[in-house]
């Protein structure tokens, strides 16, 4: 086993993935902390019902970013497997410039909806009002995201995200010390938007603006792109994980009081900070078993990780448990602690969307349809949280048990395939 994990050590300080890879952890890291800093300074300073409002913003707003998530995924894998990656990449960009154009009246049609948003999603109008615009943004933002991540730009794209996440902060700091109120954090969100959006503009256009030929080769090579089952199993399994993380906000927000959709908002913050501590390397994780080069280790390291996130959960749990109530009391303040009852589910919704996120990534690099299980199990889901949902502990619960589910099913797939038959999707 030692010599075997000697093995993985030397390939992964040759690679450029990981090498970047560590960075970006770090920089994710501090983004992650950043971002926990956010919604501490929002909550402290609105309240349940002003968090309440926030958070809902960012679900619908990640919600509506699905289509165009999907096209940065695509993006990410073609301009990474490309032979001039400049070239391509420079290409894919005179293509969405010249599909802006072509569907800029779709555009001017989102932001047309913007008086009706607050009565569709119960979202005040100051919050309401913001969301097509920042649904536009996203849109033109994407393709720098998806860009930046086929080129290898992990420091470019690190800087940047910590820009943005800054800027974000400054508006709830303002807000925190009595200077504004919930309208000054919008208007710092937008402009992280766009300032995020000008820089990986200038950064990208001066490092790749080429010549391009005016064959058709390349532009044929991007409408390839969509027929390649891997990426769309790859869009399936981003857009699955997008709606999970949001939609129990968004249903919550519609059915239940402001009140206790930021209560709601406060658990889902302790559940997921396993998810947001741990990001990073889970996309390491799935870049590794995309290797066919590291497939003899496949199977330790899948163990390793799966075991070390079972520890986590363990010592979150436990951490809970005993420091429940201080943990809410300092960092959200008492205003929240009608939450405190539930941090035994949030902990265990947290490790259960951690490791099914774990799973679905590896499945995901063998390329097996199982990664879509989600996918699947969403309808039941939904349905069940529709029909039993009288109040948001039985949100909780039913979110938790979906999770869970789905991470049980997914490691009896890995046993059947790994210890029973031996093999992998990889064979």
């Amino acid at each position: 086993m030692k010599s075997r994990l000697k093995i993985i050590v030397g390939l992964l300080k040759g690679n450029i993935f990981f090498k970047g890879g560590i960075f970006l952890t770090i920089a994710s890291f501090i983004t992650g902390l950043i971002n926990y800093l956010f919604n501490l300074a929002v909550a402290r300073s609105l309240g349940p019902e002003g968090y309440g409002e926030i958070t809902t913003l960012f679900s619908y707003l990640v919600i509506s970013s699905i289509p165009i998530g999907t096209a940065s995924i695509f993006m990410i894998q073609k301009i990474g497997a490309s032979e001039n990656m400049g070239i391509y990449s420079y290409a894919l960009y005179d293509w969405f410039l010249t599909k802006v154009k072509k569907w800029w009246l779709l555009l001017f049609i989102i932001l047309l909806t913007t008086p009706f948003v607050p009565q569709i999603t119960n979202l005040s109008k100051t919050v309401g009002y913001a969301l097509p615009l920042l649904i536009v943004l996203s849109l033109l933002g994407a393709f720098y995201s998806g860009a930046y991540q086929g080129l290898h730009l992990f420091y470019w794209l690190a800087f940047i995200g910590l820009i943005v996440t800054i800027l974000k902060l400054a508006g709830a700091g303002l807000t925190f010390f009595g200077l504004g109120g919930i309208g000054l954090i919008i208007v710092f969100i937008l402009l992280s938007q766009v300032v995020g959006i000008m820089l990986s503009h200038v950064i990208f256009v001066r490092k790749y603006k080429v010549r391009l030929e005016k064959d058709q080769t390349i532009k044929k090579r991007i409408l390839s792109i969509f027929q390649d089952r891997q990426l769309w199993l790859s869009a399936g399994a981003t857009s699955i994980l997008a709606i999970i993380n949001n939609i129990d906000i968004i249903y919550v927000k519609k059915v239940f009081s402001a009140e206790q959709t930021g209560i709601y908002s406060s658990w889902s913050i302790f559940a997921k900070i396993i998810l947001y501590a741990l990001g990073p390397l889970l996309t390491l994780g799935y870049i590794f078993f995309s290797s066919k080069k590291n497939a003899l280790n496949h199977r330790l390291v899948f163990t390793i990780s799966f075991l070390f996130l079972l520890v986590i959960g363990v010592i979150i749990t436990m951490i809970y448990g005993i420091f429940g109530e201080t943990l809410v009391i300092k960092l959200f303040g008492h205003e929240f602690l009608r939450v405190i009852p539930y941090l035994e589910w949030a902990a265990y919704y947290g490790i259960g969307y951690t490791m099914m996120t774990f799973m679905l990534y590896y499945f995901l690099a063998m390329k097996s349809s199982i990664s879509q299980l989600p996918i699947l199990l969403l309808p039941i889901y939904l349905l069940v949280l529709f029909i039993y949902s009288e109040s948001i502990s039985d949100v909780m619960r039913i979110s938790t048990y979906y999770v869970l589910i789905t991470s049980v099913i997914f490691l009896l797939a890995f046993i059947r395939d790994y210890f029973l038959y031996n093999r992998g999707y990889d064979a």
